[in-house]
């Protein structure tokens, strides 16, 4: 197992900090990284990619139309038999920043959001189709399943555990990788044959651009083969000073969007699903100012976590001022906090925030 290295030590004192509450509590994806991700994620179990051939193999009509469970029927395992498919189980994991009551219910908040394939021997595990047809997908979920110790800033994605998490003095709660679900990539699945989540394309519209965008998104990052254990960034935070600023800013009621868009005409994206809820193509990405590290939609404040290796040559400090000005002619502010002051005192900093913020 591995931690995340040189934690600020005022951190130990937050609430669930060293250890999960002891009680239940429900992971606010949604809240955290917008409905539109929430929604796409929601979609990835069973076996996926969905296609056409298979989803017409279904005996259960709803409407008129034919539907598929979680469970793949004998028909679509039969059609998987023939085709020759393997399938290779992938875990999307969740880590959350800190926990917060609303309304009398406890919320976990996610700062990462990853995938990861399950292993065997150290390398990502494959099973034929008898090894999905005499398995119950739909209780795959079952007992909470989690990887303790799952450092999202490296390639350590610690131990893999069901059932309760032990209470550790070693093992922080945001390390604690939460299997929000899980999903078999079949092996020779054929990518034009392939459904779009309802859920999610509703959402899109008729932008055949955009649909064109998701669509490659989902194939590069949720249905390519995994050659090794690494796991895949589907959206969060980037460093460790990010998350020790986001963990002292939740202890003072600040909750800022995590990793911002900011074009030149001033309109701002917190990813790339809502991007292309507002029609932007992928390839304009290229055009934006810059992505702020946490952004506050009301007070129209960028804020930057400046690490020493990347922000202090004249080059970078020069462009650093440069995005700045960029912000100031769209009405935004920047904030920016050097990453030796946050891993120094993240409360500290979170303080300066919060004055700047009414200032």
């Amino acid at each position: 197992m591995t931690d995340i290295k040189n934690r600020p030590q005022e951190l130990w004192a937050f609430p669930n900090y060293s250890h999960l509450p002891d009680e239940s509590f429900q992971i606010d994806l949604a809240g955290a990284a917008g409905e539109f991700l929430a929604r796409d994620i929601f979609d990835l179990d069973g076996v996926q990619p969905l296609e056409s051939t298979v989803l017409n193999l279904s005996n259960e009509i709803f409407e008129g139309l034919p539907v598929v469970g979680v469970n793949p029927s004998e028909e679509a395992i039969d059609f998987y038999r023939k085709r020759g498919d393997t399938f290779q189980l992938v875990n999307v994991v969740v880590c959350c920043h800190s926990f917060e009551r609303r309304e009398g219910k406890l919320y976990a908040l996610p700062y990462h959001v990853s995938l990861r394939p399950a292993l065997k021997n150290g390398s990502p595990q494959q099973v034929g189709v008898d090894g999905i047809a005499n398995y119950d997908l739909e209780r795959i979920l079952e007992g909470r399943p989690h990887y303790i110790g799952f450092n999202p800033f490296t390639t350590a994605f610690g131990l893999y555990a069901v059932g309760p998490v032990p209470v550790s003095e070693t093992v922080c709660s945001d390390v604690i990788g939460f299997v929000y679900n899980a999903y078999f990539i079949a092996s020779n699945h054929v990518q034009k044959d392939a459904l779009d989540p309802g859920l999610c394309t509703a959402l899109l519209g008729e932008t055949q651009g955009v649909l064109g965008d998701y669509r490659k998104f989902r194939f590069k990052e949720y249905f390519k083969k995994f050659t090794d254990s690494k796991p895949v960034k589907i959206w969060g935070c980037d460093s460790p000073i990010e998350l020790f600023l986001l963990q002292a800013m939740s202890q003072i009621g600040l909750h800022p969007k995590i990793q911002m868009l900011i074009y030149p005409d001033g309109s701002i994206f917190p990813s790339l699903q809502s991007m292309w809820e507002g029609g932007v193509r992928t390839k304009k990405l290229a055009k934006i100012i810059t992505e702020a590290d946490f952004f506050f939609e009301k007070e129209k404040v960028a804020v930057f976590c400046d690490s020493k290796a990347h922000h202090t040559s004249a080059a970078e400090v020069a462009k650093d001022f440069a995005i700045d000005k960029k912000l100031e002619a769209v009405g935004i502010r920047s904030f920016r906090l050097a990453g030796t002051d946050i891993a120094d005192s993240p409360v500290r900093c979170a303080a300066k925030l919060k004055e700047f913020l009414v200032s």
